[in-house]
């Protein structure tokens, strides 16, 4: 009797033991699920569960849960009274969970260390700190301790002796890594092998639930599919060609498009098209900003006392320190005039010993005078850090182009589609071909290839070269002058079929027609094919000044017919050229180009002719620039990004193995230019403007203007034609043309 009482009274013992355990495990496991941060009254256990998962991921971070996990079974044990076979106790159970516990906050600190811009997915259940590090401008940073405090400090923050100086990141992973699955191994009693095979199966499992629960979701949709089939009869009359138009080849048979089919990729294209992402370029370099705080003090010093010499007593407000320039906000006193202050540009260069000096007197919106030097450390602007900055504010650019980063660091982006067309001039070495890869490589890393659609041309035949295998171009890349002039007599025509397209759906632009109601069967019946989707269309034009050198009459219409119609169809154009002359830039070029991008230029006259104002000539070089945004007569100072060629060579290699290359036309530089007036087919007005000119027996553009009531552009368009078909002369001066035919012996078809 003695005896079964005694283990009556050991066995109520040990389930109370049990039940204190459980009661804790539960305690403390609520009070991490429930941790939210700095607000204590969202735990659910109130400010003291707060407090317990504080001090716990404190010291332990997420290792806290394996602790949890192990009180947790030890009071199931108890529970059930069964202490004696499932819970070893010892010194050598203790070192290994000892080990475990340090093994993982170790593991879940090089973790958050090697890869921050994932660690915030944890950032309500951890403990997280904010540290305010010393540079020009104090910058405040949140680290996230997924292993805890003490883990942090051993691994980066110790003096001299740290982990990560010692072993490097990737010799403590493969440590820690190691006495991780050791003590495992040990506390669980099973091998290496048993515990692959588990995960297997672990990972076998998910893939199977997964795989379930997208073939149901997809179930439905096939099975509602022959219901639609009337529609697709009505479609496979008229279905819509890969792309709008083509003057110059012969229309393919139109194909039905299949009912399942929800991407609004074209048929040619994979319907699981993903945009590369940027981890397919490369890290910026780290820079060392120990001594740029004193380098910017002494300089600030220095340019008061420059001041001082000239009986200037200003004094140097904001220090905005950029990757290239450093602008010092000097504010004048009271009396003293702005331009005697910009008057003393040089002197102020020779003072700081500096290459160039530009003075902003005074700085839009401020009481203040700016003055940019260049920065004594100079850094280099990642293209990767300004897409993974684009992506994470989300904007809704339909066209972004990631241009660089201003001098007080805010970077520079805008929407080509607000631009509308953008003029690019700058001399050899200024960075000038470095934007256009890197405005090219903004839309391949932001758009899929039946969003937008290129064309380039590049007389050099190296610089752009790389990009003719992308699914994005409507070509290969242009490098001859007549193959120049059939591509933009090609962007003309697709700006008139287009805009034909608008008309008969009586919208107005581009992005109306995308977000359209379609109705297949009253589309199908209009006497132009309406397609699903109306992609955009950016053309690059690079070293514009070759080929206005070789035919600037043919190319100076087009483009400037595109420039001043082509906004609402989603046409955009990008010329680019090294020297800025106004025999290169036109007043109609300069007219319809309202932004701008200027690099380094030679001379006063040629910032003028592309920003209207100087400035340009006093630029740094390797990517220094000027940009004058659409709508705004303010110019910003930026350093452009950089972006490698390896990168440029893994992003469309990423690009060329999801879609291959579909061109629309062959080859441009095939064509000749008789083919190409013959299939662009004439203008409309033509017969018009011959009778005009036959019947008068006079010939000018003016005239045509105001008998037809037609633009300038048009009508020297027709002037042009007339003169290659032998009917006028050509032009003498500011005298009228001369007419060669007459109406008689001139048969007009």
């Amino acid at each position: 009797m003695k005896n079964s009482s005694k283990k009556k009274q050991v066995k109520q013992h040990t389930e109370m033991r049990g039940l204190i355990l459980l009661f804790f495990s539960g305690f403390w496991g609520l009070s991490l699920l429930s941790y939210a941060g700095g607000s204590p009254s969202a735990n659910l256990l109130g400010y003291l569960g707060h407090v317990t998962a504080l001090v716990s991921l404190y010291l332990f971070g997420l290792s806290s849960y394996i602790f949890l996990a192990i009180l947790g079974y030890a009071a199931y044990l108890y529970v059930i009274n069964a202490v004696d076979k499932g819970i070893p106790y010892g010194k050598k159970t203790v070192v290994c969970f000892t080990v475990l516990m340090f093994s993982t906050s170790f593991l879940a600190t090089i973790l958050a260390d090697t890869f921050p811009k994932k660690a915030p997915l944890f950032e309500t259940n951890v403990y997280s700190e904010k540290i305010t590090v010393k540079t020009p401008k104090l910058r405040i940073i949140e680290r996230h301790n997924l292993g805890g405090v003490p883990a942090y400090y051993l691994y980066k923050d110790l003096p001299f002796l740290s982990v990560k100086e010692l072993l490097s990141p990737s010799g403590a992973f493969l440590l820690f890594s190691s006495t991780f699955f050791v003590a495992l191994m040990i506390l669980t009693k099973t091998s290496l092998f048993d515990l692959a095979k588990g995960a297997r199966f672990l990972i076998k499992s998910c893939y199977r639930q997964c795989k379930r629960a997208l073939f149901s979701v997809r179930k439905p949709q096939r099975k509602k599919a022959p219901a639609k089939k009337p529609a697709t009869k009505v479609a496979a009359k008229k279905a819509p060609a890969k792309f709008l138009s083509n003057p110059f080849a012969k229309r393919r048979k139109p194909t039905a498009t299949p009912v399942e089919t929800v991407s609004p990729l074209p048929s040619s294209l994979p319907y699981r098209y993903e945009i590369p992402s940027s981890l397919f370029l490369s890290d910026p370099k780290p820079i060392d900003q120990s001594s740029l705080t004193k380098d910017l003090q002494k300089q600030a010093k220095v340019l008061e006392k420059t001041l001082q010499n000239f009986h200037i007593e200003g004094k140097v407000g904001d220090i905005h320190c950029g990757p290239t320039i450093t602008s010092f906000e000097v504010e004048p006193p009271v009396g003293v005039k702005v331009q005697k202050i910009k008057a003393l540009e040089n002197d102020i260069a020779l003072s700081m010993e500096a290459k160039s000096v530009r003075i902003l007197a005074p700085i839009p919106g401020k009481a203040v005078v700016g003055i940019e030097i260049p920065s004594s450390i100079p850094q280099e602007v990642s293209f990767k850090e300004m897409l993974d900055h684009y992506k994470s504010e989300k904007k809704t650019y339909h066209i972004p182009i990631m241009l660089g980063k201003t001098v007080v660091g805010e970077y520079v982006s805008a929407d080509l589609t607000k631009t509308p067309h953008c003029l690019i001039a700058g001399a050899t070495g200024s960075g000038k071909s470095v934007c256009i890869n890197t405005l090219v490589m903004s839309i391949l890393m932001n758009a899929r290839p039946d969003q937008v659609k290129m064309l380039m041309i590049d007389p050099k035949k190296v610089e752009l070269s790389q990009y003719s295998t992308l699914p994005h171009m409507i070509a290969p890349v242009i490098s001859e002058p007549h193959g120049a002039y059939a591509a933009l007599q090609w962007l003309v025509q697709e700006m008139q079929l287009r805009y034909e397209i608008l008309k008969q759906l009586k919208l107005r632009n581009i992005h109306a027609f995308n977000k359209r109601k379609k109705q297949p069967e009253q589309e199908s019946s209009f006497p132009v094919p309406i397609p699903e989707h109306m992609p955009f269309i950016v053309g690059i034009i690079d070293e514009f000044a070759d080929l206005m050198m070789v035919s600037s009459s043919d190319l100076e219409t087009p483009i400037a017919r595109i420039a001043q119609m082509a906004r609402a169809v989603g046409i955009h154009l990008i010329l680019a050229t090294q020297r800025p002359s106004r025999e290169v830039i036109t007043g109609i070029i300069k007219a319809n180009f309202p932004t701008r991008i200027a690099f380094k230029v030679s001379n006063r006259v040629n910032s003028q002719i592309i920003l209207d104002e100087t400035g340009a000539e006093s630029l740094l070089g390797n990517g220094d620039l000027l940009f004058n945004p659409p709508g705004t007569s303010n110019l910003v100072r930026a350093q452009g990004a950089y972006i490698s060629d390896q990168d440029i060579y893994n992003v469309i290699e990423q690009i060329t193995r999801q879609a291959p290359t579909n061109y629309l036309i062959e080859s441009f530089d095939a064509m000749k230019k008789e083919e190409v007036d013959q299939q662009s087919g004439s203008d409309a007005l033509y017969e018009k403007a011959l009778e005009v000119v036959l019947s008068s027996k006079s010939a000018s553009t003016t005239f045509l203007q105001r008998k037809l009531k037609i633009g300038y552009a048009r009508a020297a368009s027709l002037m042009d034609s007339l003169e290659e078909n032998g009917v006028v002369g050509p032009q003498e001066g500011a005298k009228p043309r001369k007419v060669l035919k007459s109406h008689e012996s001139y048969l007009i078809p």
